[in-house]
């Protein structure tokens, strides 16, 4: 008996060349350097990335509990518990057992906090223009309307999605009216933003 064949064209292996020139090895190294990028801007403050993100959270949605901001950063919930953890002990924010349910807690940024991120403000800015200033400001524009485009599309597949609060939905008792448009308005404005 003859052996079988497959009429499918070999596959050729993947090699060290095609990871080079490959979009996971590369985004995960842009991601490297942006947080190397970060790192150095912020060189005078004990602060990573995330935990600077999540300080935006907190202050720009007071009352919302850890795992609500976690959502809306897209961390996993052990992280959460990381980041806040360090912030807290930082005096950055402040987790407060809400009278009416004692089985949460609810986050306040605190003047230290606040402080903190008006000191890095243009910091933060930055660190967005350095990533993206080897581009023109046309390529600026189209590179974050395709980033965009493929964190969008590909949410749901991450460990830890991107959850958009709802206009006018309430956690613990904060309404939250015009978070969800808001956002995404402001994304598909986005001028060259990165972090």
């Amino acid at each position: 008996m003859a052996p079988r064949t497959n009429s499918e064209p070999s596959v050729q292996l993947w090699s060290l060349d095609d990871a080079y020139r490959g979009p996971g090895h590369l985004i995960r190294r842009l991601q490297q350097i942006a947080v190397a990028i970060f790192m150095d801007e912020f060189k005078n403050f004990e602060v990573t990335p995330v935990q600077y993100m999540a300080l935006v959270a907190v202050r720009d949605r007071p009352g919302l509990e850890q795992q609500a901001i976690a959502d809306l950063i897209a961390i996993d919930r052990s992280s959460a518990g990381r980041v806040f953890q360090f912030l807290e002990e930082q005096g950055y924010v402040q987790r407060v057992t809400p009278k009416n349910n004692r089985r949460t807690k609810q986050i306040f940024v605190t003047t230290a906090g606040t402080r903190l991120l008006a000191t890095c403000s243009k910091l933060i800015r930055r660190a967005e223009e350095r990533i993206l200033k080897l581009l023109t400001v046309q390529e600026q524009k189209k590179f974050m309307q395709l980033l965009i485009k493929l964190v969008d599309v590909n949410n749901t597949l991450s460990r830890a999605p991107l959850r958009i609060i709802a206009d006018g939905e309430r956690r613990n008792g904060v309404a939250l009216a015009g978070n969800g448009a808001a956002i995404l308005e402001r994304r598909s404005r986005l001028k060259g933003r990165s972090l």
